[in-house]
C-alpha cells in the first residue's frame, strides 16, 4: 500500500517538451504532461530509500520560467494531479502528500501545501 505520495517537477522551462533525459529526475516516477496525459517515466539506477514500492511520485512537466522556479502547471496538469491524489487518498486515508524537496534537493515550482488544501485535502494528510 502506498504509505507517501511525493510530487516533482521536472525542473524544465514553461512550454518546452523535455526529452526523457532531460527530466531531473533521480526516481522513477508517472510524468503529467501538458495536455495532462500521463506516462511512466523509469530512471536508470535508483537506490534513494523513497524508490520503495511504499511511495507513488509523480512529476508535472515544468517547474521553470526564465531559468527561476515557478508555477508552470496548466490546468490540464492540475486536474490530472488531483485526480491521482483523491484516487490514492481514496484507498488510503492515512497518506501522507509532501514535495519533493523534503527529499531531495530540487524545488516544485508550485505552493503544494496552499494547493492540496484548496482541492479540500485533509490537513493530516499533507506533509
Amino acid at each position: 500500500m502506498i504509505e507517501y505520495l511525493v510530487i516533482h517537477s521536472t525542473g524544465t522551462e514553461k512550454n518546452h517538451v523535455p526529452e526523457k533525459q532531460e527530466y531531473n529526475l533521480s526516481v522513477s516516477c508517472d510524468i503529467i504532461h501538458f495536455n495532462g496525459q500521463l506516462s511512466r517515466y523509469k530512471a536508470e539506477q535508483s537506490e534513494h530509500p523513497s524508490d520503495a514500492s511504499n511511495y507513488k511520485h509523480i512529476a508535472y512537466i515544468g517547474g521553470k520560467l526564465d531559468g527561476n522556479e515557478s508555477d508552470t502547471a496548466t490546468w490540464k496538469q492540475y486536474d490530472t494531479l488531483e485526480h491521482i491524489v483523491m484516487y490514492h487518498l481514496l484507498y488510503n486515508q492515512n497518506l501522507k502528500i509532501c514535495k519533493s524537496s523534503f527529499f531531495f534537493e530540487e524545488y516544485l515550482g508550485i505552493n503544494l501545501n496552499r494547493w492540496l488544501l484548496d482541492i479540500g485535502v485533509n490537513p493530516k494528510n499533507i506533509m
